[in-house]
């Protein structure tokens, strides 16, 4: 009904709201494109609204008179409303984009959504039940634990499944998770887990010993195709020995076994739901973690607690993340109180209300650019690849994001060694930039620069950049599904990446040397992969975590002599809370534990 309210409104723009205007029937029927019965019954329908007043001509030589009582910005934002309501939010999206002729409404619009966020109580049976919804700028492609990617995918993955032992970054230790003990024997090539009876998935089936064997054999198969095969290549055998207890046998020692077990690739799934799903897995996952998926499609995701949970159950009883494209929100700036949480918020401290929490984490995540060496070109001349490095003045670049990020430091590896804020750039040496450019050769060749949506302003001061210096580049926008991303991102001379590191800083940097998926392992030239894995395997064989340092260190020196890839910079993980958020900690992800997070009552929503 509103499509026929906004086509008679745009085709009488100069009449105001509350102005009788002349109109005949033909003069309808023409403009709805429909049959005169139907004409009649859309305007009583309108009427019905509230949107118009209809005066119908009686007689000979008697004209309609039709009045506007509402204005199409309404008539709009009331109907994109309603899509959201219904749960249909890309199709109010969709619809907005239709009406971009309309002043005003897609900021009215952004205003409202921001007001349905935040912890929602509803009464459902003489019972509160407890929401948290989130909104996230973009579908969430996987939940398989085989086959994450990015980071929001690993942190929902955390509340959906578990894994066999837990890793505390606070004391370096490994925890019990679904198996309540382990041990290996002398020569720590044999390890036998001992599961936890009475711990159920999230369709009623009871854990065992063969789901466990099942996961890690899935992990490690060629045919499951994951990209994290490499965490058990050293895996020889994997044995159910009875209901509740599954043993380990390794071609040799791993120092690090347990702690690949810790990682949400390793979380443990059902063999029976993987089995009988097949690719609807990855979006309909069964765990055993506080939450269960009870939705997940193009508009949302939606978690509810899981009350045969072994552990501690949830406080939340039920999350929902929206996924909203990104739109510019002028209006709210974080003043509705409904809206308890945000995520990665800028610095500016109107964004802050007064009151209100702040959680802020530096150091963990890196932004950074990858060459291709297996793509021919320019940047496979070490000359040229130091101009670009010694030419980038990343200060400039921290600035060119305008306020978008809490903080920023200059960054030299993937994470922060030394714990410290750096805000000094001592490779921006622009002379010698040009004297490496001169001597590599170059001649104008054209880099193809492949960056994902979120970087366009970085990556645009990057080509400024070098555009000074005579380095011609083009920006390659790669979209955000799989399949399509690692097609454009293998034609591409140079990509710009964004890393989190996991809890372990060890593992985290290994993975991204080792894992498929990784965005730096596909651009590794041959020798240089070459020469990296066998720095890892040999660091596989030291007892000694000093001594496995030490080897990462020699792969940092590696990359950093012939910059292979170009730090860019850390940005804060900072999350404003309302104080009726209770238990708040960040996760390594940078995201809020969800399962112990609580809200006060005393506190209105």
């Amino acid at each position: 009904m509103d499509d026929y309210y906004l086509k008679l409104r745009k085709q009488y723009t100069a009449v105001a709201e509350e102005e009788p205007f002349e109109i005949t029937l033909p003069e309808l029927t023409d403009i709805f494109q429909c049959s005169a019965r139907n004409v009649n019954l859309v305007l009583r329908r309108m009427e019905q609204e509230g949107w118009i007043r209809w005066e119908p001509g009686r007689g000979r030589g008697h004209r309609s008179k039709l009045t506007f009582l509402i204005k199409a910005e309404t008539v709009a934002l009331q109907t994109a409303q309603a899509y959201v309501k219904k749960g249909v939010i890309q199709q109010a999206f969709a619809y907005l984009e239709e009406q971009a002729h309309l002043p005003y409404v897609k900021e009215q619009f952004a205003y409202w959504l921001d007001t349905m966020f935040g912890y929602r109580p509803e009464v459902r049976n003489e019972q509160t039940l407890d929401t948290l919804r989130l909104p996230y700028c973009k579908p969430i492609p996987c939940l398989d634990p085989a086959h994450l990617t990015f980071v929001i995918e690993c942190q929902m993955a955390r509340q959906i499944f578990d894994t066999l032992v837990n890793y505390n970054n606070e004391t370096d230790t490994i925890e019990p998770g679904l198996a309540h003990y382990w041990n290996s024997n002398s020569l720590n090539t044999e390890w036998t887990f001992y599961l936890r009876k009475g711990v159920y998935f999230h369709h009623g089936k009871e854990l065992t010993a063969n789901d466990v064997r099942f996961t890690i054999q899935r992990l490690r198969g060629e045919e499951g195709n994951s990209p994290f095969r490499w965490l058990f290549e050293g895996v020889e055998e994997i044995v159910s020995l009875d209901k509740y207890t599954v043993l380990f046998r390794l071609r040799r020692a791993n120092p690090l076994f347990l702690h690949h077990l810790s990682l949400d690739r390793a979380s443990i799934v059902p063999e029976d739901a993987v089995t009988e799903l097949g690719d609807v897995f990855r979006r309909q996952p069964i765990g055993t973690g506080p939450f269960k998926v009870v939705r997940h499609d193009e508009n949302m995701i939606v978690l509810e607690a899981f009350t045969r949970y072994y552990d501690k159950r949830a406080h939340l009883d039920r999350i929902e993340v929206w996924f909203t494209p990104e739109l510019e929100r002028k209006a709210s700036h974080l003043e509705p109180v409904s809206y308890q949480m945000r995520y990665h918020v800028g610095k500016s401290a109107s964004e802050v209300p007064s009151g209100w929490n702040v959680v802020e984490t530096i150091g963990r995540d890196c932004t950074f650019l990858t060459f291709n060496l297996r793509r021919e070109g320019c940047h496979q001349r070490l000359g040229f690849r130091k101009a670009c490095l010694h030419g980038l003045d990343r200060r400039a670049l921290i600035e060119s994001m305008k306020g978008r990020e809490g903080t920023a430091a200059i960054a030299r590896w993937f994470y922060d060694q030394l714990g410290e804020r750096s805000d000094t750039d001592e490779q921006y040496d622009p002379v010698y930039a040009r004297k490496c450019l001169e001597e590599s050769g170059y001649t104008g060749e054209r880099l193809l620069f492949a960056i994902s949506s979120s970087f366009q302003e970085v990556a645009e001061e990057i080509l400024r950049q070098w555009g000074e210096m005579g380095i011609q580049a083009e920006l390659l926008l790669i979209p955000y599904e799989h399949e399509e991303r690692a097609r454009l991102l293998a034609e591409a001379h140079v990509s710009m990446s964004c890393n989190v590191m996991d809890h372990d800083p060890e593992l985290s940097i290994i993975e991204i040397f080792l894992a498929d998926n990784s965005c730096v392992r596909p651009y590794l030239g041959k020798d240089v992969q070459q020469q990296i894995e066998w720095l890892i395997d040999r660091l596989y064989q030291e007892g000694s975590s000093l001594t496995r340092k030490d080897y990462l260190r020699k792969v940092q020196q590696i990359i950093s002599e012939q910059s292979y890839i170009l730090f860019l910079f850390h940005t804060s993980q900072r999350t404003v809370l309302h104080p009726s958020l209770k238990n708040i900690s960040l996760n390594s992800l940078g995201w809020v534990h969800f399962r112990d997070l609580w809200f006060e009552p005393s506190f209105e929503s």
